[in-house]
């Protein structure tokens, strides 16, 4: 199975603005059918965000940038109950945080929201209640289409957008 990815074309250097010419399409081919054991999803929204632009510097190696994405199950071979499936970011993100903070000597005196996660689901089960009813309105930029991922990041760069700067991949 052939797909496509937006790739790092050029770094727009140090102090440089970002243009869609630093990005471009790649294909990709990957295997038709998934081991078992895997997980094969299909992408439905990518973010673009502010921090994405420091990865882009050349003294930084990164040669990947790690978007967040909304997507779905397109093939399953692994076996996930509903309850035991993954969500949102790994414990081992947390993990990773906890440890830096203690070799650096860092703390948090601030409203974390990691310290009410039991009241996570219930929350978002609220919020999207609220955003039903019309009570809650959320406002973001959507641009369609994987292609057009470089100009919605510049665009999000220099203030164009409104809220959240998201492109819709596929429906």
């Amino acid at each position: 199975m052939i797909i496509q990815r937006v790739v790092l074309n050029s770094r727009p250097g140090k102090n440089g603005v970002p243009v869609p010419e630093n990005f471009r399409m790649e294909e990709v081919t990957i295997p038709d059918k998934i081991q078992e054991g895997q997980v094969c999803v299909r992408t439905l929204y990518l973010s673009v965000d502010p921090y994405m632009r420091c990865r882009m510097n050349e003294d930084t190696d990164a040669e990947y940038l790690r978007a967040w994405k909304l997507s779905e199950v397109a093939d399953d071979k692994s076996h996930f109950r509903w309850k035991s499936a993954p969500k949102g970011r790994s414990s081992a993100d947390k993990i990773t945080v906890e440890e830096i903070q203690k070799a650096r000597n860092i703390t948090r005196e601030r409203f974390l929201v990691l310290n009410y996660m039991d009241k996570h689901e219930a929350s978002v089960l609220q919020l999207c209640q609220w955003i039903k009813e019309g009570k809650l309105k959320v406002r973001e930029t959507v641009t369609r289409g994987l292609e057009k991922t470089g100009a919605a990041f510049q665009s999000m760069m220099t203030g164009g957008n409104i809220g959240k700067q998201m492109v819709l991949i596929s429906e």
